[in-house]
């Protein structure tokens, strides 16, 4: 009996973990900053990171009614042995809700072949961003994303990624939050917005404890930080005491 119940009790909590895997949650955050220009005031963006091996739910697609401006993929599209016609129909599904979309690169993506993942992002019209940086404009008034490499197999540059920036609301993508942390004091100052991945907020947490800082928003003097959990897993398709995140950021302007 005691050998049954146990055996019956690992079996809820890997049948849990594999639930949770699989069950989306769509956060929405309101930044408010006073050097957002009034022209995006209520400017939003889709993002998601980490989506790894998981093809996307289109009914979390369906389910955001809010306009969207544009998309961030915050890096970990894919990985190792994940089909690149699988990352495809991922792409094709984000393009529904809206066709303008940024990528940045993430640790597994360079698991694949790149130049397999270029030519597919390329072909389907995403940008990518790599130490480099975008204005968007908007009559004539402009916010900038930065992106950086990611840390693990890549060669972040936040100089190369800032170079010629003339607006004042500065949005860093990054991979690994570590990105930002590692910057020095004036470089952090100039950033407004910083949206980042990586971690999985651990994947797995027992009692609140896990390998890495849980999934969490927060501001740090006058920078607003995301660290999404993911939307997918590496390895195994298990959660606990995590989420599948995706997020929906809306920019106002403060007065």
């Amino acid at each position: 009996m005691i050998i049954f119940c146990s055996a019956l009790l690992i079996l809820i909590i890997i049948g849990s973990m594999i639930y949770l895997a699989y069950l989306d949650t769509t956060h929405y955050h309101s930044i408010q900053h006073n050097c957002l220009p009034e022209e995006f005031h209520m400017f939003r963006i889709f993002f998601i990171s980490d989506i790894h091996r998981r093809r996307i739910n289109k009914k979390t697609i369906d389910k955001i009614k809010k306009h969207v401006d544009i998309i961030v993929i915050g890096g970990d599209l894919t990985e190792k042995y994940v089909p690149l016609s699988r990352t495809r129909k991922n792409l094709h599904l984000l393009k529904q809700l809206c066709p303008t979309i940024y990528f940045i690169w993430g640790n597994n993506d360079y698991e694949v072949n790149t130049n397999d993942l270029i030519e597919l992002l390329l072909a389907e019209n995403i940008t990518i961003l790599k130490n480099t940086n975008e204005e968007l404009m908007n009559h004539q008034k402009k916010i900038t994303l930065l992106a950086l490499d990611c840390m693990k197999y890549g060669e972040p540059n936040f100089e190369m990624a800032n170079k010629g920036i003339t607006g004042d609301f500065r949005i860093l993508l990054t991979h690994d939050p570590m990105g930002f942390y590692t910057l020095c004091d004036t470089q952090k100052a100039a950033i407004q917005l910083v949206l980042s991945g990586h971690t999985h907020g651990g994947q797995i947490r027992f009692l609140g404890f896990g390998p890495y800082e849980s999934g969490s928003f927060k501001n740090v003097q006058n920078t607003s930080i995301l660290v999404s959990e993911g939307y997918g897993f590496t390895t195994l398709p298990f959660r606990l005491g995590t989420r599948s995140q995706c997020h929906v950021i809306t920019l106002e302007k403060k007065t």
